[in-house]
């Protein structure tokens, strides 16, 4: 049963995957051509901004929808406070944050960009992070499901639709239309994931009704939220100052090199990463029995260890190729930035599987730790190495880190089962 639900998770993640690292690719493709590294260097603060939007809108609380949706799905009443709950803590997060983006557009724009020319670009944001987090709340409500098939078909028609809507945008604005559309791409999931949520419920949610309000599930929400914001304080957040810190080094060229082997990784990571998110966090929520989540921990791990070093080595050994395909001669450079960013992966894929569970388990104090010393860690390397290797310190910093991070996650979940039995 594990393995067929695996196969069938993967199947279809791996297809939405396929359609939205290609989508990725293009969009870099095209900045690259048109704006060069500069552009990509000076879009990376930005895109931080967007992968910190994706989970913190609406108050963070999705993987916290998807855990409770998985637990509760048998029990309507239940299911139906926890819906609307969730909904209104969404909305009203989503509003002051929009409300947020509003009044201090300069201060964000001076802090991402170096440059307060860019305010209009900020405020947009803040009324499409909206958007984003209706998306991924409705996302969320799938995925606690399990419904692997209509996720991918809400995220693929989602990316389809907003690549027009990022290649308008470029046409009619220009940079700035590029920063605009790369915020409506995540925006565009709205509409089908809803329409596909609705498919699968046979009817439309009841998410509005006030009645159904529960204090108690705000609270347990509120955890959820804690951790997400403890991630958006902690690695992005040092991601942003670790970029500053090899542009006044190195320059902006540096940073786009950079910029442009850690997404050719985010890309070809979301192929475990969305199946971890569809099946393993839903998994995890309905386990209570210890040797049972130890066999889905170790499961998980031999089900991506493979996987990734077999797309590590592909991606090594035809890193020239991919360069040229992907950017422009002017990134060859980067070909030395690769062992140190795969190796990274192989041990960042490893701690997804203990964050799940983290999460799945509600252990909030320990989240957090976790947390902090990843960023504190990656801080420490990146600090030291930056000023004399640059790009490649970078890297070598980032794959330090969750070499010793994964070892930290290990250690603490033995301790954890000697402790259980």
């Amino acid at each position: 049963m594990i393995k067929r639900t695996w196969g069938n998770t993967v199947i279809w993640t791996a297809t939405a995957t396929l359609v939205k690292i290609l989508a990725t690719l293009l969009v870099i493709k095209v900045i690259a051509f048109y704006y060069g590294a500069e552009g990509v260097g000076r879009a990376a603060n930005y895109m931080t901004l967007l992968t910190v939007l994706g989970v913190f809108a609406g108050a963070g609380i999705f993987n916290g929808v998807t855990k409770y949706v998985a637990e509760y799905e048998n029990q309507p009443q239940e299911l139906a406070q926890i819906l609307s709950t969730s909904f209104i803590i969404v909305t009203f997060f989503s509003l002051c944050l929009a409300l947020i983006g509003q009044f201090f557009a300069e201060p964000i724009a001076v802090f991402i960009f170096g440059d307060d020319s860019y305010q209009s670009v900020i405020r947009i944001l803040s009324v499409l992070q909206c958007g984003i987090a209706l998306g991924n709340y409705f996302l969320a409500v799938l995925k606690g499901r399990r419904e692997a098939k209509y996720t991918s078909l809400a995220t693929m028609f989602g990316i389809l639709f907003g690549l027009v809507l990022f290649l308008s945008a470029m046409y009619c604005y220009q940079y700035q239309g590029v920063l605009i559309g790369l915020a409506l791409i995540p925006t565009a999931m709205t509409l089908p994931a809803y329409y596909f949520l609705c498919q699968k419920c046979g009817q439309n949610l009841k998410c509005f009704d006030k009645s159904h309000w529960r204090t108690d599930y705000a609270r347990h929400f509120g955890k959820f939220g804690i951790m997400t914001f403890t991630t958006v304080v902690t690695v992005p957040l040092a991601y942003i100052l670790l970029r500053n810190r090899l542009e006044m080094t190195h320059g902006i060229e540096a940073v786009g090199l950079w910029q442009g082997v850690s997404k050719i990784s985010d890309a070809y990571l979301q192929f475990i990463t969305g199946a971890f998110s569809v099946y393993l966090l839903p998994t995890f929520a309905k386990l209570t029995d210890k040797t049972a989540i130890r066999h889905e921990v170790f499961t998980a791990l031999k089900f991506a260890f493979p996987i990734i070093v077999m797309l590590a080595v592909g991606i090594y050994t035809t890193r020239s190729l991919i360069i040229q395909w992907l950017f422009s001669a002017q990134f060859l450079p980067m070909k030395e930035l690769f062992l140190w960013q795969l190796i990274g992966d192989l041990f960042k894929v490893g701690c997804y599987v203990f964050g799940y569970l983290m999460v799945a388990k509600s252990a909030l104090r320990l989240y957090i730790l976790a947390e902090l010393s990843q960023c504190i860690l990656l801080l420490a390397f990146a600090m030291y190495l930056i000023p004399t290797a640059g790009a490649t310190g970078a890297v070598q910093a980032y794959m330090f880190t969750y070499v010793l991070h994964f070892t930290l996650c290990m250690t603490l979940f033995f301790f954890y089962q000697r402790e259980t039995k």
